[in-house]
Formats: C-alpha cells, sequence, structure tokens
C-alpha cells in the first residue's frame, strides 16, 4: 500500500519554524511547516519528543473525526499553523474520501493544534492551493494516520 501521508518532526535549531515535514504523495509536495503552537500549547515543553506526541494528537483528533464522517460530508483537518491563516486538507465523504489541499484565513494561534474540534466543521474560506485533489479509501488513510501516531511517538 502507498503510503498516503508523510509527517516528520525534524530537530533544526530555528525555535519551532520549518520544522515539521508533511507530504501527501499526489496531493502535495514535501512541505516544512511551524511546530511553534504545538510548543505554546504544551508549555513547558523539554524536547523534541513531547512536540512529537502533540502532533500526534493533532492526528490522533483527525483521526477520531474521521470515523464519525458520513457520505457528503466535508470537514477540514489543519496541519498548518502560522500567525495569518492555518493549511489545511479538505476531506469530502462519499464512498471514500477525496482530499484537497488548501487554505482558511483562520489564523493559527486561534485554533488548538493538539485537540482543534472546534476548527473541523467552522471553516467557511477554503482555497485551494492547486487544483488536484485525490481520492482515498477511508479505511487506508485511517490506517495510514494511525501509523504516522505509531511512528510520532516511538521515534
Amino acid at each position: 500500500m502507498l503510503n498516503l501521508l508523510y509527517i516528520e518532526i525534524i530537530e533544526n535549531g530555528k525555535g519551532g519554524h520549518q520544522d515539521l515535514i508533511f507530504e501527501i504523495p499526489n496531493l502535495i509536495s514535501p512541505q516544512k511547516y511551524d511546530t511553534y503552537f504545538f510548543a505554546l500549547a504544551i508549555e513547558p515543553k523539554n524536547g523534541i519528543a513531547e512536540i512529537k506526541n502533540a502532533v500526534a494528537e493533532l492526528i490522533l483528533s483527525w483521526n477520531k473525526r474521521l470515523t464519525q464522517l458520513k457520505n457528503g460530508q466535508v470537514i477540514y483537518l489543519p496541519i498548518d499553523f502560522s500567525d495569518q491563516y492555518t493549511g489545511c486538507l479538505r476531506v469530502e465523504k462519499t464512498n471514500d474520501l477525496k482530499l484537497t489541499y488548501g487554505f482558511s484565513r483562520q489564523e493559527g494561534w486561534c485554533v488548538d493544534p493538539t485537540n482543534p474540534s472546534e476548527y473541523f466543521e467552522s471553516i467557511t474560506d477554503f482555497v485551494a492551493e492547486n487544483e488536484k485533489s485525490i481520492i482515498v479509501k477511508q479505511s487506508e488513510f485511517e490506517k495510514c494516520l494511525n501509523d504516522t501516531v505509531k511512528k510520532l511517538q516511538t521515534e
């Protein structure tokens, strides 16, 4: 099975900036996002393992919400928390999941990065980054998310 999602946290000495690598093959090429707001949410933090656990909590919250998704519903899964915007996946449930990557003007500092439950259905200004979307099987995407959580928590 193709890995549907790739997330890695790196130590780069930039104080929580450009240290979250995110990629969805065939949808979004590798991007570098910030973990700064994750660090603020879990203060005081002692190291990268805590940041990885905080990102794992985000992915767990995505998966929990995905399991409740009904046909025809659309939710937004945030990953890029910035001062001026949030980058997110738009997920539309048909029989499978249609994923589109884009942005909302919702500021990242207004969202709890470890449990963004208010975010999932509140976005009304989503703008796709490009014209690309991919269709994935929900069970495969959920398994990939679970595998990502395990990887983050054991590194």
